[in-house]
């Protein structure tokens, strides 16, 4: 690995809050994972520049509002906003061309066809490219498929800047591990894994991730393999809850409990089968990442593309579930009223992207069910905004409904009580439960019928 970046930051010089505070920080993009880090590189002392092309987050972030919730995001925002030490704009070539590190936290997508988009990563090197400067750091964060770094980026930026990746300026890659909820701790708290161009980029990356990372950093010895090293993460736990899933329709099938099935076998400290269920957030997308940098090494992912498939099915399985569970009550799906509890793609957490509830509703709705949605973590407009037909309180939502479809683990509707259910709902009622919320046993000892993925019972 060669070393021969002038970059203009190095250990010393942020080794206190004073060297920090004549560094600048360009954040390009203010989403979920981009504004956590511009806060936690203000409380470090950097001044930031976060940038975004989205209104209604500059909008927020002028103010000194977050623009989504996040615990503990609000007060980092209103006080580095106050005092200028966060300060917010669309203009990417100007910020760029006032930073000393800038990172690039912007979006990845799969299009109709599941091939990778790259369009938000593009636009953003192309206008990084034309403000970068000579001795500038580059921190790529953004999930991307192995070798995207040091193939379309470094070219991206070096055409638009006539400037050389590790000549000019550094380069280097290190991906996000935090869950939305809890942000803030897994980025300080999770060790970061960092690859880079050169020696002098994977030591200045190193030194200003460890800035706001407790846990320190892990230097590897490309950029392709801290690429890789993300996804594969993900895509185990894909593959993962495939076997799950798979395990529990089977299970479903032989009249026994795959949650029963799975506490003893995990008492073998070498097996840790998890527990089934929707998969969604950012883990759908990131194996096809995966997938397209395979083909093109005329290489095929058989388990990846398997896995996928099953768990995109527990989607349609659900519409099985809930016609099994409505038959059982001498019920038609087409005529009965079904509330789904739950958009979120996570439990406790207000996060509707990657949601498969949204999907699940999406389906019932063209098949003409009449339908109700709730969720605790959004406001009735919210949930109209995403195309939801909704109840504002949970009591209303449940009232006279033929069937509740919970699609995700809110502590609240943990708290749900069969009782009481059974004296809000209609006659002959079923509850459909892919969250693992209800005890079957007492739901079933109220008179109403429980259906359960994988609960086969």
């Amino acid at each position: 690995m060669r070393d021969s970046t002038p970059i203009n930051i190095d250990r010393n010089s942020l080794s206190t809050f004073e060297g920090r505070s004549r560094c600048t920080v360009c954040i390009v993009g203010c989403g979920r994972m981009g504004l956590p880090h511009a806060c936690l590189f203000a409380d470090a002392g950097f001044h930031v520049i976060g940038v975004d092309k989205n209104s209604r987050t500059l909008e927020a972030l002028s103010r000194g509002e977050s623009p989504f919730h996040e615990p503990g995001m609000e007060e980092k925002i209103s006080k580095h906003v106050k005092e200028r030490r966060l300060i917010v704009t669309s203009d990417t070539v100007e910020a760029a061309s006032k930073s000393d590190v800038i990172m690039l936290i912007v979006p990845t997508v799969i299009d109709e066809k599941l091939r990778p988009d790259y369009s938000h990563v593009v636009e953003a090197c192309d206008e990084v490219g034309k403000g970068i400067r000579s001795g500038a750091l580059v921190i790529v964060a953004s999930t991307v498929g192995p070798g995207v770094t040091e193939s379309m980026i470094k070219e991206r930026l070096e055409d638009a800047s006539g400037l050389k990746a590790g000549r000019d300026f550094g380069l280097a890659f290190s991906p996000i591990r935090a869950t939305a909820g809890r942000t803030l701790y897994d980025i300080e708290h999770y060790v970061r894994v960092v690859g880079a161009i050169d020696r002098r980029s994977l030591e200045s990356a190193c030194a200003f991730l460890e800035t706001i990372v407790k846990a320190g950093t892990i230097p590897v010895s490309s950029i392709k393999v801290a690429e890789a090293f993300k996804l594969f993460q993900n895509v185990q736990r894909d593959v993962n809850i495939a076997l799950a899933n798979e395990f529990g329709i089977l299970c479903e099938k032989l009249g026994i409990d795959y949650l029963e099935v799975r506490e003893v076998a995990n008492v073998d400290p070498y097996c840790h089968l998890l527990i089934p269920g929707l998969v969604s957030g950012h883990i759908p997308k990131d194996p096809y990442l995966l997938i397209k940098e395979a083909e093109d090494l005329e290489t095929e992912l058989k388990i990846v593309k398997t896995a996928r498939e099953v768990n995109e099915g527990v989607v349609k399985h659900t519409l099985q579930l809930l016609k099994d569970a409505l038959n059982e009550c001498g019920k038609r799906l087409k005529d009965s009223k079904v509330t789904v509890l739950g958009v979120s793609y996570r439990a406790n957490v207000k996060e509707s992207r990657g949601s498969r509830a949204i999907n699940i509703i999406k389906m019932l709705m063209d098949e003409g069910v009449e339908l109700r949605v709730y969720d605790p973590y959004f406001t009735p407009e919210e949930l109209s905004g995403l195309g939801c037909p909704v109840e504002e309180t949970l009591m209303k939502a449940v009232e006279e409904a033929d069937c509740l479809l919970i699609t995700v683990g809110h502590n609240q509707f943990r708290e749900l009580n069969p009782k009481k259910l059974k004296t809000w709902m209609s006659e002959s009622p079923a509850i459909v439960d892919l969250g693992h919320v209800m005890n079957p046993h007492e739901v079933r000892e109220e008179g109403i019928v429980y259906r359960g993925l994988g609960r086969g019972f």
